[in-house]
């Protein structure tokens, strides 16, 4: 009867759970600093022991990306040191957990405190039961090992050190993939799950703050890196099409020199970048400068106006140390669901550019793109170069895959002496700090070498 209540008590308080928690993310975690922790995921993967022990779940086991993922925050005032801190937690997990999402429940050895051994399962809403193994025990930390059914394939680490000035840093620190194809698609492509785990563990550094009974120096800050590990099924799947798409547009070029974008008008462009919001560890996304480079506009299949036609706007500009970097934009909607769509225009501006494919920032797949106000320019080349002799301005935004958008700076174009035979290859010139992700992206590198050997050009 006991254990039956105890169900009904926790159905129950899920939804109620959940609506907490979505209204705290809102509230607070999509304000969490997100930065790069830039150290090499897969190695560090790589160097976790070989544990022994039935139902262990290693991230060897798991699927799609590894991640390693950093909690951070820092304490001041509190009359704990770092020891104490750790046995405090471990003598109650749900003290800090936000346990409307997560409830942290003894499964195996003593009630308190947390050894060697001791295995939990972490409840959460619906079928999300999440058991554990105490796989690390020291004076300052513990670290958990995930089992068989867990969500994800890996380890997470709870530490504390002493500081400065009497100060304490606490740092969650985990290492793992998905552990089933079912987590990856919440994870990695719904992205539910990768927003509840930021809020659940940004939400924990929160409290054990106030059980050290000091007080947060900042916000707690959250480091991600990501590594992609390929399956050899899928490898042959990226093959098979990268083979397919690079033979059909090199056979297309050696009937016309350009298969996709034939004609187009090349000019100076400036960006001046101002940063957004919030920190994206990227230097297009986060700086505040001024870039110079060139940029060409052109219709993709060359249909001849008034005809409507797929609008590009291809871009090359120079970044610290003089690499060039470059990017392909091209007439799409804005909506969460046509920004992922080509949309053929009959006017340069007013239109909305995006990348079309993402882009990783961080645990982040965003895109990149570029809003011509007015005024009105057909799409027409003769159009655009006649109403280019004042700058043509564009507003240069990001967003992830399916959030709103937000400036990080202005696009000026303007009119020079530059001919049309700029070819353009953003797999060879990439943007710092932004890999390409995604299928396609693989694809397009290999595409855009073969057709431009087929015409005797390379990449300027």
């Amino acid at each position: 009867m006991r254990i039956r209540s105890r169900r009904r008590l926790r159905a129950l308080r899920w939804p109620a759970g959940m609506g907490l928690a979505t209204w705290r993310w809102l509230r607070r975690s999509r304000g969490v600093p997100r930065r790069r922790l830039r150290t090499g995921v897969r190695s560090d993967v790589e160097r976790l022991p070989r544990r022994g022990g039935d139902r262990l779940q290693h991230a060897r086991h798991g699927v799609g990306p590894l991640y390693q993922r950093r909690y951070t925050v820092r304490i001041s005032g509190s009359p704990l040191n770092a020891a104490q801190l750790i046995d405090r937690l471990g003598d109650d997990l749900n003290a800090a957990s936000p346990v409307e999402i997560a409830v942290f429940d003894k499964t195996s050895g003593t009630s308190r405190p947390l050894e060697l051994g001791d295995e939990y399962v972490v409840h959460m809403p619906g079928p999300w039961n999440c058991p554990v193994r105490v796989v690390e025990r020291t004076p300052v930390s513990f670290r958990f090992a995930t089992l068989r059914g867990h969500l994800e394939a890996g380890e997470i680490e709870f530490r504390a050190a002493d500081a400065r000035e009497d100060d304490l840093v606490f740092t969650i620190e985990s290492w793992a993939r998905s552990g089933d194809r079912l987590a990856e698609v919440l994870y990695e492509r719904v992205g539910i799950a990768k927003e509840m785990q930021l809020h659940m563990w940004a939400h924990f550094c929160t409290r054990v703050a106030e059980l050290s009974g000091g007080r947060m120096d900042g916000d707690v800050e959250v480091q991600t890196e990501r590594a992609e590990v390929s399956a050899p099924g899928r490898q042959l799947v990226t093959r098979a099409i990268t083979t397919a798409f690079a033979r059909t547009f090199a056979l297309a070029a050696r009937l016309r020199d350009r298969p996709l974008h034939p004609k187009g008008l090349v000019c100076d462009a400036t960006l001046v970048l101002h940063g957004t919001s919030q920190h994206w560890g990227v230097p297009l996304l986060d700086d505040h400068a001024e870039l110079h480079g060139e940029a060409r506009l052109s219709r993709a299949v060359g249909l001849p106006p008034p005809l409507p036609d797929f609008l590009g706007l291809a871009l090359r500009w120079h970044q610290a140390g003089d690499a060039p970097a470059e990017l392909l934009l091209a007439t799409t909607g804005h909506t969460p669901l046509g920004r992922h769509l080509l949309r053929p225009a009959t006017h340069w501006s007013p239109s909305f550019y995006s990348s079309l494919l993402p882009y990783r920032a961080g645990d982040r797949r965003i895109l990149l793109g570029a809003v011509a106000p007015e005024p009105s320019i057909p799409a027409d080349l003769t159009a655009l170069a006649h109403s280019m002799d004042e700058p043509l301005r564009l507003t240069l935004v990001v967003a992830t895959e399916f959030g709103p958008w937000e400036r990080f700076g202005e696009l000026q174009l303007l009119k020079s002496a530059h001919n049309d035979s700029t070819r353009f290859n953003p797999a060879r010139n990439p943007i710092r700090g932004l890999p390409p992700a995604g299928l396609f992206q693989q694809v397009r590198g290999p595409t855009y070498d073969a057709v431009q050997q087929t015409s005797g050009e390379d990449a300027q």
